[in-house]
């Protein structure tokens, strides 16, 4: 033990550094909400499935009868809390369980900062990825993310070591880790497209057919992994779908492409326009079921189509920035008890200089607070593409540097546009911090440069 404490103790560290401040969040929240608030949103819809999986032996989300199958939600997170629920006999113990788990994404991200960055500047990106509020806030909600990360991060961690040691097992193990990840949150299910991209890259400086054996090797690791789901969603829904959520997904694509073309109104409600399409009575039979999931797709795909230019266009100017600026912070502070008093961050900017100062010393503290940590993306993603730029210009062939940018593209795309950004933005914070303080350390080096030949 003592061993593994000495060749461990960073990461040892950082998980308790991560652990200590959910706990202090979860408790906060506690204090303040009860212990309901951990249950809100996602979480009920999860609740549903694991006392249906238990009550029921079905995976069905609704809380009463009839209790029908669906494939809306990926199976691994509701066992995990029907299994929780089955050795505490109540769904309490996975709020803390779950925020343990997530804690280890911190070590994690370290690690995976090791094999491409400095220590130190792996070691400052974990801590800035473990104490990131949004991340803090989250650990404890009954959500898919508790355990997504970790173990996305753990694939992460072992293509790594593939791209950097060329370990072929390590790739297996990625490909093996990416499956699991994608039965959490369906979300990943196409990364495995980017792992491929970089094998072919990799290896083909080798042998012109090996690249080909070693993807379908892990494509075929990929698939096997995934195959009993897909199995079950044809035999019990009939139909191949890996999960009905990609249909309301798509269809807010839609629904946001419509607002950016004027066609629809600003106070009109995404899930009664889905109600419209599909004929449903209700949300969950709207968004929920196999064939109101495939109408909602298809009339997703159909509009779309239609406006292709606008539609990237809108990703690209509205949707891309958004993504990487936005965050709920305010979301945070209203649920910790402090008002922001309906303040905008954006309201700073319409100031003049001259009424700034006093605009914002006459401000809560509160108030202050939230215009401190709204500036907190602006100047993460500033320093990131500047860590970008300057890696490539050291070495543009660097694999794991374009690893991580098309890591966070692929979710900044697939993603820009959802219901809930901060919690989508979570898949890519460790490159977004990994790649921020390299960022930092160049401009703080050419600064030390421009002093001294000035001196």
């Amino acid at each position: 033990m003592r061993q593994f404490y000495k060749n461990h103790k960073k990461e040892i560290f950082l998980f308790i550094l991560a652990f200590s401040f959910e706990l202090l969040i979860i408790f906060s929240l506690i204090r303040i909400n009860g212990i309901e608030i951990f249950f809100r949103g996602d979480g009920r819809d999860y609740q549903n499935l694991a006392n249906n999986i238990i009550q029921h032996q079905m995976l069905a989300i609704t809380a009463q009868p009839p209790f029908l199958p669906t494939s809306f939600r990926p199976p691994i997170y509701p066992f995990w809390l029907a299994m929780v629920y089955l050795i505490f006999k109540s769904f309490v113990p996975a709020i803390f369980i779950g925020a343990a788990v997530f804690a280890l994404s911190t070590p994690l991200a370290f690690l995976i900062g090791k094999q491409i960055f400095s220590e130190k500047n792996a070691m400052i990106g974990a801590i800035i990825f473990g104490l990131e509020p949004w991340a803090l806030f989250q650990s404890g909600f009954i959500a898919a993310e508790q355990i997504f990360m970790p173990v996305f991060l753990l694939c992460i961690y072992f293509f790594c070591l593939y791209l950097k040691h060329g370990r072929t097992p390590c790739l297996y193990w990625a490909s093996f880790l990416l499956a699991i990840t994608a039965l959490i949150r369906p979300i990943s299910l196409f990364f495995i497209l980017i792992l491929i991209f970089f094998v072919f890259i990799f290896e083909f400086k080798g042998s012109f057919l090996r690249p080909f054996k070693i993807s379908v090797l892990t494509f075929l690791i990929f698939i096997m992994v995934l195959s009993p789901w897909f199995v079950r969603n044809k035999l019990i829904l009939n139909s191949w779908q890996f999960s009905s959520a990609s249909g309301i997904s798509i269809f807010n694509d839609y629904f946001m492409l419509g607002r950016y073309l004027g066609e629809i109104g600003p106070r009109e409600d995404l899930y009664e326009r889905a109600k419209q399409v599909t004929g449903a009575d209700n949300d969950i039979n709207a968004i929920t079921t196999v064939e109101n999931s495939k109408k909602l797709h298809d009339f997703a795909v159909k509009n779309i189509i239609l406006h292709p230019y606008s539609f990237l266009k809108m990703q690209i100017i509205k949707g891309l920035p958004m993504f990487l600026v936005k965050n709920s912070y305010g979301n945070i502070l209203f649920d910790l008890g402090l008002s922001s008093n309906g303040l905008k961050p954006s309201e700073i900017f319409n100031k003049n200089l001259t009424n700034l100062w006093p605009f914002i010393k006459n401000l809560p503290l509160s108030s202050n607070i939230l215009i401190f940590i709204s500036l907190f993306w602006p100047i993460i993603i500033s320093l990131s593409i500047f860590g970008i730029y300057e890696q490539i210009k050291i070495n543009r062939r660097n694999l794991p540097i374009w690893f991580l940018i098309f890591w966070i593209l692929y979710f900044t795309f697939l993603t820009a546009l959802g219901r809930d950004i901060s919690r989508y933005k979570l898949t890519i914070n460790a490159p977004l911090f990994m790649l921020a303080v390299a960022g930092f350390y160049e401009i703080k080096k050419r600064f030390l440069t421009f002093s001294y030949k000035n001196d």
